[in-house]
């Protein structure tokens, strides 16, 4: 019959492995630091003991698409910055624009994660920058506002849809969740929290097209969260990021269905391409790196704690380092690294340096 170990064993049994873990944490930050990260790459590992939350650098991906995170970037006192739900836009000049929920509307910030400026209204869910003329333009999805607005860099306001050439359109305006422009200056815009419509607009805002609409067959969308032009196809197409039919779909600029571009996805909310890939964020998961076929081939920063994924309210000194809670938007830099952004009442925002591996 074997006997249950006592209470001085068990001890020292702890003992021993709590002395392991903190040994095995400082390794690995050392590691980080001074070795190779494709020592250390993996999927979506990673653990720190709780005064070290958010303080170790950790790889994720893996072969040409390994990461590695930056302890608390872009964290002011590593406080958070204040509810987040929205977008990532990056400049030519390499600034990065993250939207909020708060009255501090768009925050700005360097590649080191300074703060140095803040522009536009509130509750903004998605945003991009687009070229004209040689001036850069934020375009926001203004949820709260029920418009797509375009605004200046400084954040002084230039265009809206609707406009007083936009006639009415179906559906109504509620629920603006995302937008781009197609080669030929063509605007659509997704209702994703209203009646999931996809509406087609000239460049003075003129209504041209609408379709999609709620549903989850073949042309339509439950929640179309993100949408971007997909420049991997010639012609381009439209993506959408279908959130609650856990796919994304192509359309053509004409508004009509391609087909299924990927599926098994959980819950994907916005979209960032980076030459032949697309990676997409998963709000009950992590961020998913796809080919142009649509095969998944990296995973990034996935919480290994099933109970936090797609929480709006995991505090900061809960979640692991490198690992995400709920991603909502995201964005790649010039240099590959990807700042994502998680939906989080207390705001929290994560940027991902791409290592160069043997495989690249």
């Amino acid at each position: 019959m074997n006997q249950s170990p006592g209470p001085k064993v068990l001890f020292l049994s702890e003992r021993r492995r709590h002395i392991s873990f903190v040994m095995k944490q400082t390794i690995l930050l050392g590691a980080a630091l001074v070795f190779p990260l494709t020592l250390l790459a993996h999927p979506h590992k990673g653990s720190a003991s709780q005064r070290e939350v958010l303080t170790v650098a950790v790889a994720t991906g893996s072969g040409k698409h390994t990461y590695k995170n930056v302890p608390w970037w872009g964290m002011a006192e590593n406080r958070g910055v204040g509810s987040t739900n929205g977008g990532v836009a990056i400049d030519k000049a390499g600034k990065i624009y993250f939207s909020t929920d708060t009255v501090k509307g768009i925050l700005i910030y360097d590649e080191k994660g300074k703060q140095t400026g803040q522009m536009g209204p509130g509750n903004i869910h998605d945003l991009f920058i687009r070229e004209e003329a040689g001036q850069e333009y934020i375009w926001a999805s203004h949820t709260a506002g029920k418009r797509l607005v375009k605004m200046t860099l400084e954040g002084k306001e230039v265009f809206q849809i609707p406009n007083e050439k936009t006639a009415e359109v179906k559906g109504g305006w509620g629920g603006v969740t995302a937008a781009d422009i197609a080669p030929d200056g063509s605007i659509f815009v997704a209702l994703g929290y209203g009646s999931n419509f996809i509406h087609k607009f000239d460049e003075q805002g003129q209504w041209i097209k609408t379709f999609a609409g709620r549903g989850k067959g073949v042309g339509q969308c439950n929640t179309a969260h993100g949408m971007a032009v997909d420049h991997r196809f010639d012609p381009p197409r439209i993506l959408v990021a279908d959130r609650e039919n856990g796919r994304l779909t192509h359309w053509d600029l004409n508004g009509e269905w391609i087909g299924v571009a990927a599926t098994g996805l959980r819950r994907p909310t916005d979209l960032a391409f980076r030459g032949d890939v697309v990676a997409v964020t998963e709000l009950a998961g992590g961020v998913k790196i796809l080919d142009k076929k649509g095969k998944v081939i990296a995973l990034l920063g996935e919480n290994p704690n099933s109970g936090q994924r797609g929480k709006n309210g995991v505090a900061l000194n809960q979640a692991l380092p490198g690992h995400f809670t709920a991603p909502h938007g995201l964005a790649f830099d010039s240099s590959g690294n990807l700042y994502v952004q998680d939906w989080n009442r207390f705001g929290r925002i994560t940027k991902l340096v791409k290592v160069n591996t043997s495989e690249q």
